[in-house]
């Protein structure tokens, strides 16, 4: 449950004053809480939030938390009020990568935990996933996202250490008939994940 109180190089964001080709502009997110549209393409991590990022999504998904420590996207469960997916990008209270998933895995006894490696921006990146469980499993550095573990979901953190911060990526997906798609939607737009300079 939501509460609130890739691969590739990097490079700047294109905007319309710098823009010198055709090709589609990345949609810039603003700060602010309200559910936006997503245009399918590119879209960019509000300005302040660093690290810088850009990624990749497809029809139907939207945003609706946008801080300077943390903003999300995600697509509607059509068979129910809740997320299908929800995919946040935030930086973390603690100093590191290690850090900040060795507090999500003592906050989650209760939960199925498994620790492992996974790729963020082109690299490698620590990565932890959560089934099950109950209670507060992640807070961003300024408390702009929180996700809670429970049952019949699942989380996914992936972290990693970059020269702009550290950049905790989370996926929540439900169980259930639509859970498998949610989370190739989720691993997408990871995939699609670049930093920006």
């Amino acid at each position: 449950m939501l509460l609130v109180g890739g691969c590739g190089g990097s490079g700047p964001i294109e905007t319309d004053e710098t823009r010198t080709s055709t090709a589609p502009i990345a949609q810039v997110l603003e700060l602010g809480k309200d559910d936006v549209a997503l245009r399918a393409g590119e879209v960019a991590s509000p300005v302040g939030f660093t690290p810088g990022v850009t990624f990749t999504v497809g029809t139907g998904w939207t945003s609706v938390h946008r801080y300077a420590d943390a903003f999300d996207v995600g697509k509607a469960d059509p068979a129910a009020d809740r997320p299908l997916v929800l995919v946040t990008f935030s930086a973390p209270a603690e100093k590191d990568a290690a850090g900040a998933l060795d507090t999500i895995a003592a906050t989650q006894a209760t939960g199925d935990v498994h620790q492992g490696n996974g790729t963020l921006l082109g690299g490698p990146a620590a990565r932890l996933d959560v089934v099950g469980g109950s209670g507060p499993a992640y807070t961003s550095r300024d408390a702009g996202i929180s996700l809670d573990a429970g049952p019949h979901q699942r989380l996914r953190f992936l972290a990693t250490d970059t020269p702009d911060g550290v950049l905790v990526v989370g996926v929540l997906v439900a169980d259930g008939p639509w859970g498998a798609a949610g989370l190739a939607a989720a691993d997408a737009v990871v995939a699609s994940l670049r930093a920006t300079t």
